[in-house]
C-alpha cells in the first residue's frame, strides 16, 4: 500500500523534458560514421531514452543509452550513425521515452527533425581521363600543338620585334650569326560536360546504376576541375537540368549539390537534342555520357549530338551485372535477348567512331576510361 501510494503521487504530473539533437558536422561522405549527441533536460527526476528515427540512407550503429536525470539537471548521451547513401537527410527526429524513478509510469512524445545532413558521394581518385579533341586557348594542363609561351620546347625561329630576351637561343644565334629565339607549346585547357542519364535506374542488392553514375560524375568533375578545365553538367530524364561549364571549387559544389538532387521520375516524354539549351554543351567540349543504356531515348539523344559534331565518349554502366541470377528459363532467355540488344547498340556506336566502354559494379572507373582513350587514339569519326 505504501509503494502504490508513492507511485500514484509521483505519477500525478507529467514530467517536462527537453531534448536537443546535436551533431559536430553537417557534411559527410557515404560510408562515413558520424557521432551525434542528445542533450536531455528534465524538471523532475526521471529516466530518459531517445529512440532515433533515421530516414532512408542512414543506419543507426550505436543507439544513445538511457540517462538518469535529477530534478532540473541536464545530461548528454551519444550515439553513432552510418551514412549508407548520398543525399540530403533530415535528422533529429525520434521518440522520447520518460520513466519515473520507480518505473511505474511511462510517457512518450515525438520530436521533429531539426538538422540537415548533406551526404556527398564518395569520389574515386582518378589518374587520367579521356583527352578532349579540341583545346581552349586558356591556361590549363594540356600541351597544345600551337607555338607560343609555355614549358614544352616546340621550335627555333629568327628573332622578331617584340620577342622576349629570355627566349633567345644563344647557340643558334652564334651558329647562324643572326638572332634566334625558342618557341614553346602553350598549356591550354578544355571544356568537359558530364551527361547523366536519369531515365531509368537498375537497382541491385549492393548498388544501383544511378548511384554509380553519380559517383562517376563526381569523380570526373573533381579530376577535371583539378587540372583547370571548365566542367558542366547535363542531366536528361523526365526533367532536363543543366549547369553551364565553370571552374573552381565553387563549381564543384554546384555540380555535387545538383547531383545529390537527382531523382528518378517516370515520364512518357521523348526529349530530343533540340531541347538541350544552347551553351549547355559548348562547341568542341568533351561530353562524357554516363548511362546504363536501358532506356531507348538516351541512344537517340547521343546519336543526335554525335551527328552535330560533338566530341562524345560513353561509359556504359553494366546494368545486367546488378540483377540477381535468373529464376527460370524464361528469365534467362529475356536476359540473353537484352544482352544481345545492348551488344548490338555498342557495336553500332563503335562503327560510327564513338568510344564506348563498360563499367561493372565493384570495378574502378579508371579501367573504362583507359579503354575509351585507347579506342579514341585509333578510331575515325563517321558521321551518321
Amino acid at each position: 500500500m505504501v509503494v502504490l501510494a508513492v507511485a500514484v503521487v509521483l505519477g500525478r504530473s507529467t514530467p517536462s523534458v527537453e531534448v536537443r539533437f546535436s551533431m559536430d558536422q553537417a557534411k559527410a561522405l557515404d560510408g562515413d560514421e558520424i557521432e551525434f549527441t542528445v542533450y536531455c533536460n528534465a524538471s523532475t527526476a526521471c529516466a530518459v531514452t531517445f529512440l532515433v528515427d533515421l530516414p532512408a540512407g542512414l543506419e543507426l550503429v550505436t543507439p544513445p543509452p538511457t540517462v538518469q536525470l535529477t530534478s532540473g539537471s541536464t545530461a548528454a548521451t551519444k550515439g553513432r550513425l552510418l551514412c549508407r547513401r548520398w543525399g540530403v537527410r533530415k535528422v533529429g527526429a525520434g521518440r522520447i521515452q520518460v520513466r519515473d524513478t520507480a518505473s511505474t509510469f511511462a510517457y512518450e512524445q515525438s520530436t521533429e527533425p531539426a538538422i540537415a545532413l548533406r551526404v556527398y558521394p564518395r569520389p574515386e581518385q582518378l589518374r587520367s581521363l579521356v583527352q578532349p579533341q579540341m583545346l581552349r586557348p586558356r591556361f590549363g594542363s594540356f600541351v597544345s600543338r600551337a607555338a607560343g609561351t609555355g614549358l614544352e620546347f616546340a621550335d627555333i625561329r629568327e628573332f622578331h620585334s617584340g620577342d622576349q630576351r629570355r627566349h633567345i637561343n644563344w647557340k643558334a644565334t652564334a651558329r647562324h650569326r643572326q638572332m634566334h629565339v625558342n618557341l614553346f607549346h602553350p598549356e591550354w585547357g578544355s571544356d568537359v560536360v558530364l551527361l547523366l542519364d536519369t531515365f531509368s535506374d537498375v537497382v541491385g542488392e549492393t548498388a544501383s546504376s544511378l548511384d554509380l553514375a553519380v559517383r562517376g560524375a563526381t569523380s570526373a568533375a573533381m579530376f577535371c576541375l583539378a587540372r583547370r578545365d571548365r566542367v558542366g553538367l547535363l542531366s536528361i530524364g523526365s526533367q532536363m537540368r543543366w549547369l553551364l561549364p565553370g571552374m573552381g571549387i565553387r563549381q564543384l559544389y554546384r555540380i555535387v549539390n545538383s547531383l545529390m538532387e537527382t531523382q528518378l521520375a517516370f515520364s512518357f516524354s521523348w526529349p530530343l537534342a533540340d531541347a538541350i539549351p544552347r551553351g549547355a554543351i559548348p562547341a568542341g567540349a568533351l561530353t562524357l555520357v554516363l548511362t546504363p543504356l536501358v532506356d531507348r531515348r538516351t541512344p537517340t539523344i547521343v546519336r543526335d549530338l554525335l551527328g552535330r559534331g560533338h566530341d562524345i565518349a560513353v561509359v556504359e554502366i553494366a546494368a545486367d551485372a546488378m540483377l540477381p541470377a535468373s529464376a527460370n528459363q524464361r528469365e534467362e532467355i529475356a536476359r540473353r535477348l537484352w544482352a544481345l540488344y545492348r551488344q548490338t547498340l555498342r557495336q553500332q556506336y563503335r562503327q560510327m567512331g564513338l568510344a564506348v566502354s563498360v563499367w561493372r559494379p565493384g570495378d574502378s572507373l579508371q579501367s573504362p576510361l583507359m579503354e575509351l582513350q585507347a579506342f579514341r587514339r585509333t578510331s575515325r569519326r563517321v558521321h551518321a
